[in-house]
């Protein structure tokens, strides 16, 4: 596996969501970056449309080395050094793949790879980490450039909850526990989110060593800061962008979007139309 740099993104990694991860890439693959329910459904994509696959913020290669498994080929984009190490060191443990991983540290507001892809995926949540209207076009744009002639985006994060935005905040849970990163003890991971105005999601991780008599021994609290979406301001954003929607989800399964979902997945097309608006 190599790691290059994009030519047009070396100098301006976006620093801010780099930051997000950097402190917690020892810790990702315990907490949050242990969610498997969209694996399944991101490998039947790649399959159907094809290596190499695009992946926008691959980070410590949750999805990227699973496509692997299977013999798609996977250009990873990160703007976090640290979770991409993560990545190369896990890549390093594992036996030969069927399908190769190239990381490439980039924005992915700004990036250029030199080459075009079949299929692009931003999964879970990143794009959200965008916090402004024209930093997502930027990045719908920048991997519109990388898609081929009818090339297709599929982009996954969830659905607004009513509830929070009402209340404004969840009660603090612990999430799971798993082995610490240096096999001393467990780690201890609980979360708790809180909206801000602006539609920003504040989530609010807090990582607990512990030994054998369950007593603390070092604590570590983080913040994550995205930007929720609705449902319908997704549609004329993509269409804005010159992607045609094809298909949109509720589920992994391939449910229905409706009301009730908690997870809003878009597949769309890339189109040779003009852009709309600004």
């Amino acid at each position: 596996m190599k790691t290059t740099c994009a030519s047009c993104a070396s100098s301006s990694l976006s620093r801010a969501g780099a930051s997000q991860y950097e402190a917690i890439a020892e810790l990702y693959d315990g907490y949050p970056g242990n969610y498997l329910e969209d694996i399944s459904f991101f490998v039947e994509e790649a399959k159907r449309a094809g290596p190499p696959v695009l992946e926008v913020g691959v980070g410590t290669g949750r999805l990227a080395l699973c496509l692997a498994s299977v013999g798609i080929d996977v250009v990873g984009i990160d703007s976090s050094p640290a979770m991409l190490r993560v990545l190369a060191r896990k890549r390093a443990g594992l036996p030969r793949l069927s399908g190769q991983v190239r990381t490439v540290a980039a924005d992915m507001r700004r990036f250029a790879l030199g080459e075009r892809f079949p299929l692009a995926i931003i999964p879970f949540r990143t794009f959200l980490y965008l916090l402004t209207r024209a930093d997502q076009r930027r990045a719908l744009r920048a991997v519109w450039r990388h898609l081929r002639p009818g090339g297709r985006l599929v982009m996954a994060f969830f659905v607004p909850r009513p509830e929070l935005i009402a209340t404004r905040r969840t009660a603090r849970k612990e999430m799971t526990r798993f082995a610490a990163p240096d096999g001393q003890g467990e780690v201890v991971a609980s979360d708790w989110t809180e909206v801000s105005p602006g539609q920003q999601v504040i989530s609010h991780l807090s990582y607990k060593w512990i030994r054998e008599n369950e007593q603390p021994v070092r604590r570590l609290e983080h913040t994550l800061v995205a930007r929720y979406l609705f449902p319908e301001e997704v549609r004329p954003l993509l269409e804005e962008c010159r992607y045609r929607v094809v298909d949109v989800f509720g589920d992994f399964a391939r449910g229905p979007l409706t009301a009730a979902s908690r997870e809003q997945i878009w597949v769309a097309e890339r189109t040779d139309g003009q852009e709309r608006g600004r």
